[in-house]
């Protein structure tokens, strides 16, 4: 059964209309690229780092479509998309760009959580990528701020030594503390072990505040790499560990809405969304773009960290 290359909605071959509207404008475009990743070789922005999967994780940009088709974009030019290829390295790697897209889905449909918008692509080649819409540009296409949290933290690449707890407390109103709190919920959930301070950011707003933006660069990281279960600690007093806690439990991320100022309530009707969950991923995940194995470990690794959670 064929599944829209965005949603996921049944019977569909390439992408439904509302997807259709909300990436590209009503465009008909094509799932298949009519350009592959070599192509873009010149166009890749970022260096490899050691630390993250993100920092082997290549990406290029993208500008508008022309006709039908899109069309790969110089870094710094008026880009409209960033496209990423598979891995450049780690287990399963081909199976990266189907894996951020479900992730992205499931945040999405089964636990409202506002997401960049994006698609699973092929290029020219049958090669699979990740396509995701840049949301720090506005409907008139003037770039709006956006800061990430090692700028809000003013941290260099040691991030690592910050806590979840330092982030959420950066945040100003109780509602960005809420939308943070059960994010984190869901990456330590879906086995994303790489939710570092370069995957949260603020944008500014048309009246030039800076609230919290899309969430972004989500995905079960288990099923590339053995991590963490989280990419930093949740304490502060946690953060130099020599050997820090990685055993959380739903006891542990009640206690950092408490140390956030979120009332036991509502920290508990969040954990409470969660509970009993998982089959509906599991559902979601069948209908994705993973192939069998890589849906296999990644229902695995999600079931697992249920258990661990709701111990």
């Amino acid at each position: 059964m064929a599944q829209c290359n965005g949603c996921l909605k049944d019977n569909v071959i390439g992408f439904c209309t509302s997807c259709e509207t909300i990436l590209f404008g009503r465009s008909k475009v094509p799932a298949q690229l009519n350009f592959n990743w070599d192509d873009m070789e010149k166009k890749i922005d970022g260096d490899v780092h050691y630390f993250s999967i993100s920092g082997y994780q290549l990406k290029g940009f993208i500008g508008k479509p022309r006709g039908t088709e899109l069309v790969p974009m110089d870094p710094g030019t008026d880009s409209h998309y960033i496209i990423k290829p598979t891995l450049a390295r780690f287990n399963h790697a081909d199976q990266s760009p189907a894996n951020e897209h479900i992730t992205m889905q499931i945040a999405k449909q089964i636990y409202a959580i506002n997401i960049a918008k994006c698609a699973y692509m092929t290029f020219k080649n049958g090669s699979p990528a990740y396509i995701t819409k840049r949301f720090d540009y506005d409907d008139k296409g003037q770039k709006l701020k956006q800061e990430d949290f090692t700028s809000i933290l003013q941290v260099s690449h040691k991030y690592k030594d910050k806590s979840y707890e330092d982030a959420g407390n950066a945040l100003k109103t109780p509602a960005e503390k809420i939308t943070f709190f059960d994010v984190l919920i869901f990456n330590f959930l879906t086995a994303n072990g790489d939710a570092h301070l370069k995957n949260f950011s603020l944008l500014e707003t048309a009246d030039g505040d800076m609230f919290l933006s899309p969430f972004y660069d989500l995905m079960n990281t288990e099923v590339h790499t053995k991590t963490a279960p989280v990419a930093m600690n949740l304490f502060v007093e946690q953060e130099r560990a020599k050997n820090p806690k990685h055993d959380y439990s739903q006891a542990d991320f009640i206690e950092l809405g408490k140390r956030l100022g979120i009332k036991d309530k509502i920290a508990g009707d969040i954990v409470t969304k969660y509970q009993g969950s998982e089959q509906r991923i599991f559902d979601m995940v069948d209908k994705s773009f993973l192939n069998n194995n890589a849906k296999k470990i990644y229902k695995e690794k999600v079931e697992s960290k249920f258990q661990q959670f709701f111990r």
